[in-house]
């Protein structure tokens, strides 16, 4: 379980987290929606400890990460696994470089890390025709399946995916929709956090969340949400203009 209490961030005079409380449950496919800027890459670096936050808790299966040394929170980003928005892969290494590059730092043997290699690629869609590839050679889906693959080495408990369709066709958004539930469903203990401006994503999380001025104003069951009446998010996921929420029947 993943417990977010108080938590609050600036930059300067910006305040990026005000006070944000949400609890993820094991094995939730959670979607965090909000508009651009309201802070939800922050707020995903902040549960990973990539951002330390200025205040308040991040507790992960019992334990505050803000409160624990480097070493000690070490241990438990290990079960933590986050692909990047734009997949983040070094361009001066291949595919088999990129996806196996934990292992390979550390010394394996690469004869040994390849048979692994092949095997997150399948899991991913792809093939050993891709492993001699640079990033430059891949489209962006390939990408985005390749940051996962690297990710996946890792088998991580909890996987967090930083808008990961952001720039892609509607029709690869949806192959990597579906490929992120497959990931979710072939480990029934993982939990996945998906941040996404993507309403398509709402039908393959179990559960939302609605980050808006630094706060969490919405939870609840994916299944609910268009029989919602939160005013934030029955202007979001109609594609309404930011604006005085009265314009659209609500008032504050």
């Amino acid at each position: 379980m993943i417990e977010l209490i108080n938590l609050k961030k600036s930059f300067g005079t910006k305040v990026i987290t005000n006070g944000l409380d949400l609890t993820i449950g094991d094995g939730e496919f959670l979607a965090i929606i909000g508009r651009s800027g309201e802070g939800k890459s922050v707020l995903l670096k902040q549960i990973i400890g990539l951002l330390k936050p200025d205040s308040g808790s991040v507790i992960i299966d019992g334990q505050d990460i803000t409160k624990l040394a480097p070493k000690d929170a070490a241990k438990i980003f290990k079960k933590c696994g986050y692909v990047f928005q734009f997949a983040a892969l070094l361009d001066s290494l291949n595919v088999f470089e990129n996806v196996g590059i934990t292992m390979l730092e550390d010394g394996e043997n690469p004869e040994k890390v390849r048979p692994i290699v092949i095997e997150k690629l399948r899991n991913v869609g792809l093939g050993e025709e891709v492993l001699a590839k640079f990033p430059d050679e891949l489209s962006g889906g390939m990408k985005k399946r390749v940051g996962l693959a690297r990710t996946l080495m890792l088998s991580p408990e909890i996987l967090i995916y930083d808008e990961p369709t952001t720039g892609l066709d509607p029709i690869t958004v949806r192959l990597i929709h579906e490929l992120i539930q497959q990931t979710h469903e072939a480990s029934k203990k993982r939990t996945s956090i998906v941040i996404s401006h993507d309403i398509e994503i709402f039908k393959f999380a179990t559960h939302v969340a609605m980050l808006h001025e630094g706060k969490i104003v919405y939870t609840g069951l994916t299944k609910d949400i268009w029989e919602c009446n939160n005013p934030y998010i029955y202007q979001f996921i109609r594609g309404l203009p930011e604006g005085p929420i009265k314009q659209i029947g609500f008032e504050k």
